[in-house]
């Protein structure tokens, strides 16, 4: 009988396989292809549990061979549940070993994932082998595709931001009518193709700009004093959020990373301007790498700062929401940091 163990060589990624899935292919005398073949080394998990584990923990895992009767299967539910979870989810492909005939429930489990194919059981070496370098082809193109997505957005992004800051400084001068337009909509296409855009009836501002009339023409402190309740809280957490932006105009990309926080303003203006947040936009958001801003949400969800709620419209997306107790600590440091800022401009005044 042909053992089947892990693969010596060193390939650029892993296929990691179900125990049970690599118990069943050494009853058939099935040994899987080289890894010359498919560039990817096979390593069995030491249990089923671990199979979820290392999907979880490792990035370079691009191939899920996983065995399962039924979509009760718990290895199967295990993963389908936490896929957005797992570093590589965006190209992992899932080879299911399973019975010739997969009910409509079981194919539900598996539209989850990026990508999936099913090997009949029983399955022969031939077979076997087509559907580990199809696999591998797939995984790496879905992988170059979100590499490709990332970088498109990634630059996009720094776009918006770099015409953003420039309108910021065209702020300061004296600007012609047809001007003031090109900043509106430039502050629209900055702030609403990214984080969602403001009413018109609420200008943005410098942090630290000079006293604005209310709407009784009378002069206010603060330029957003004469807001109230959710929409002064907004105008706050937006300020806090340029004021962080600013940096990049002065200081090396990278320098400041501080993606949890990024994140926690971003989820803060979100909540109080009535909108959701995926976890795809918040990634961009933070503007660090997937696989590092895929952390800092789980620390936030661990903190019990923020929950993940699955879109009820499309099972594939996953939102990010704020719970209760991360929303009063933000919207109290929020207040605490107005109050300074006004004390500090009427110690100025006096």
């Amino acid at each position: 009988m042909i053992s089947i163990t892990q693969n010596l060589e060193s390939p650029a990624f892993t296929a990691i396989v179900d125990p049970d899935c690599a118990s069943q292919l050494r009853h058939w005398n099935i040994a899987p292809p080289p890894s010359r073949e498919t560039n990817l080394a096979w390593q069995v998990a030491s249990s089923r549990g671990a199979v979820k584990d290392r999907l979880l923990r490792e990035e370079n895992i691009r191939v899920a061979i996983v065995r399962a009767e039924s979509e009760t299967d718990p290895l199967l539910r295990e993963i389908a549940r936490n896929i957005d979870q797992i570093p590589s989810h965006a190209w992992l492909h899932l080879i299911l070993l399973a019975p010739t005939r997969v009910t409509q429930p079981f194919a539900s489990q598996l539209r989850q994932f990026a990508s999936w194919s099913i090997l009949h059981s029983p399955c022969t070496a031939a077979e076997l082998s087509d559907d580990l370098i199809n696999a591998a082809w797939r995984a790496a193109e879905q992988h170059r595709l979100a590499m490709l997505s990332i970088a498109i957005r990634n630059e996009a992004e720094d776009i918006l931001v770099r015409t953003r800051n420039i309108v910021g400084a065209l702020r300061n001068v004296e600007t012609p009518a047809a001007l003031g337009n090109l900043v509106r909509i430039a502050d629209r296409l900055s702030y609403g193709e990214t984080r969602g855009a403001l009413p018109d009836s609420q200008p943005r501002s410098n942090p630290f700009t000079a006293p604005t009339p209310d709407h009784g023409g009378k002069s206010s402190s603060d330029g957003i004093s004469a807001l109230s309740g959710d929409d002064a809280g907004r105008a706050w957490t937006r300020r806090l959020i340029d004021l962080c932006n600013a940096r990049q105009n002065f200081f090396p990309d990278g320098l400041f990373s501080d993606p949890a926080w990024d994140m926690l303003l971003d989820l803060t203006h979100a909540r109080l301007s009535g909108k959701r947040v995926s976890v795809s936009s918040l990634c961009i958001a933070s503007r660090v790498p997937a696989t590092t801003a895929l952390r800092r949400i789980g620390d936030l969800v661990g903190e019990g700062l923020a929950t993940r709620v699955r879109d009820e419209a499309d099972g594939r997306r996953v939102f990010v929401e704020l719970t209760e107790d991360g929303f009063s600590r933000m919207t109290a440091y929020v207040e605490n940091v107005r109050g300074m800022l006004n004390g500090e401009q009427q110690l100025r005044r006096a």
